[in-house]
């Protein structure tokens, strides 16, 4: 078929273009009357798109133009997209099969996963023209779901900050409030499904990072289980931090992508598959709203965390407010020791293709590229003990999950960041205390192998800006989780509750 590019929807989105300038201009936003939604599929999750296609009142082709409708409305300003794959999407959507779960429904994936002739830059510019050779078994999985890609999403780079900027592509801005991040890494992933771009998306969760940008972005954001889901690497093996899992509007879609990609082999866990809907069994949840550094949230996150261990008691739950049991010096020593041992073939990788030292290169950001450096300067068993120290850590909750089923906490202790306030054009020793302070909740479940998620039950009494709930629960422990989630949803549903810069209020 021809070319299916950004050129061919300009006539089609011209007025809602304009009608996206009004927005971000603040016209529109300070109308008493809203505008109407770009599209009638717009207020439509995953499942729902599937059940128009599979009883025929929509196909494939229209729910892919309808998106791209929405992007090509939108992200001149959000900047949530680093590549688009119109025409690669519009071939896959004369042939998906309408009896697949999600039947041609459109999907949007994180710019740090493999798919064969496909770009993946991580965000960086030293990956600007590589092209995947290999696809994820997680992304086939996906595919096969029925889910159809049309985009990747942007990132910090190599998904080393807890913003989504980068040199590369610039920053990501926050549909509810654009001078905001949208946090990261999973940033550009987490702005598409609160825009309204589609209700789903692929993100992948090394330290919280499918879960910050659902914190700031009022969506459904998951980390699965080590191991749960089948491998999301180009080389098919697990990472020990990262894990696969989607960002979306509801529930249901969310459990129903992870049914399937589920892996199958995984039989040191019990089974999940699609969880339906809440359980009747009442959970002990543990509560704090400290960090593991010893400092309390803001005042309006605490507020939330507070309404939500409220909500949870009045549904049944037990709720029983604890000390952090983990000392945030102690965690970070190890998990750091871990994660950047990693780095050093990044100095070698830039210096080869250069001749210059990597941080002359040009090709990496200063933060990026002193991460390479300092991970050399630590001693040779930083890692081993890292190590040492995690697998203390998992028996020591081992022991806290005899006690209690769920253990609540605030996602991240302030509300959304503006952008500008963190940044990547300083030295790794100085971002990533600031990085540290932002992500004093949620790596612990990285290091754990064990599943969380942020749901979206509260907004600032401040600022109006969306604050997340974050549930961690026992390794294995994926279905409680999602059980929970349905019971929330149903107790204070999220699902239509809009960012003012989105495509349910851009004027046709």
């Amino acid at each position: 078929m021809k070319n299916f590019t950004r050129r061919e929807f300009v006539a089609t989105v011209a007025t809602a273009t304009v009608g996206a300038t009004a927005l971000a201009n603040g016209v529109v936003a300070a109308s008493p009357s809203r505008p109407t939604a770009l599209d009638e599929f717009v207020d439509y999750d995953a499942l729902g798109l599937a059940k128009l296609v599979k009883s025929k009142q929509a196909s494939p082709k229209e729910l892919l133009e309808a998106s791209i409708r929405r992007v090509e409305a939108l992200d001149g300003t959000l900047n949530a997209l680093t590549t688009r794959l119109y025409e690669r999407a519009m071939d896959r959507a004369a042939t998906i099969s309408p009896d697949s779960p999600f039947a041609g429904v459109p999907t949007l994936l994180k710019d740090t996963v493999d798919v064969e002739g496909v770009r993946r830059t991580d965000g960086s510019k030293l990956f600007l023209t590589r092209v995947g050779t290999t696809t994820a078994p997680y992304i086939k999985a996906l595919e096969k779901a029925g889910l159809n890609p049309f985009g990747l999403t942007n990132q910090p780079e190599l998904a080393a900050q807890a913003i989504t900027d980068n040199e590369a592509f610039g920053p990501t801005r926050n549909p509810w409030e654009l001078e905001r991040t949208p946090m990261g890494s999973t940033g550009g992933g987490a702005v598409a499904v609160a825009a309204g771009y589609t209700p789903i998306v692929h993100g992948t969760d090394g330290g919280g990072s499918n879960r910050m940008p659902p914190h700031a972005c009022g969506i459904l954001g998951m980390k699965p289980t080590r191991g749960r889901m089948v491998p999301g690497e180009g080389t098919g093996e697990h990472d020990f931090f990262r894990t696969h899992q989607a960002l979306s509007r509801t529930v249901r879609d969310n459990a129903k992508l992870a049914a399937l990609t589920e892996d199958p082999s995984a039989t040191h866990l019990p089974p999940m598959g699609w969880v339906e809907g809440p359980s009747k069994n009442r959970l002990r949840i543990a509560m704090t709203t400290v960090n593991f550094f010893g400092t309390d949230a803001d005042p309006t996150v605490k507020e939330a965390i507070e309404k939500t261990a409220t909500l949870c008691e009045e549904l049944g739950h037990s709720v029983e407010i604890i000390s952090n049991p983990v000392n945030g010096h102690d965690f970070y020593r190890a998990y750091e020791a871990v994660l950047v041992q990693k780095f050093p073939y990044l100095a070698d990788l830039v210096e080869n293709l250069t001749g210059l030292p990597i941080e002359q290169s040009g090709l990496l950001t200063k933060s990026t590229a002193t991460i390479a450096n300092y991970a050399s300067t630590l001693p040779d068993d930083a890692a081993e003990k890292g190590m040492a120290y995690i697998h203390q850590l998992t028996a020591e909750h081992l022991t806290f999950h005899e006690k209690f089923d769920i253990f609540l906490t605030p996602v991240v202790p302030h509300e959304a960041p503006m952008i500008g306030d963190y940044t990547y054009d300083v030295a790794y020793e100085i971002a990533k205390e600031r990085m540290q302070a932002l992500m004093s909740f949620t790596p612990v479940a990285n290091a754990l192998g064990a599943p969380a998620m942020s749901v979206p039950l509260f907004w600032s009494s401040v600022s109006g800006q969306p604050i997340g709930s974050h549930f961690q629960a026992k390794a294995g422990n994926d279905r409680m989780l999602y059980e929970l989630a349905y019971e929330l949803e149903e107790a204070r549903p999220w699902k239509d509750k809009w960012a003012p810069f989105s495509a349910k209020f851009i004027p046709v």
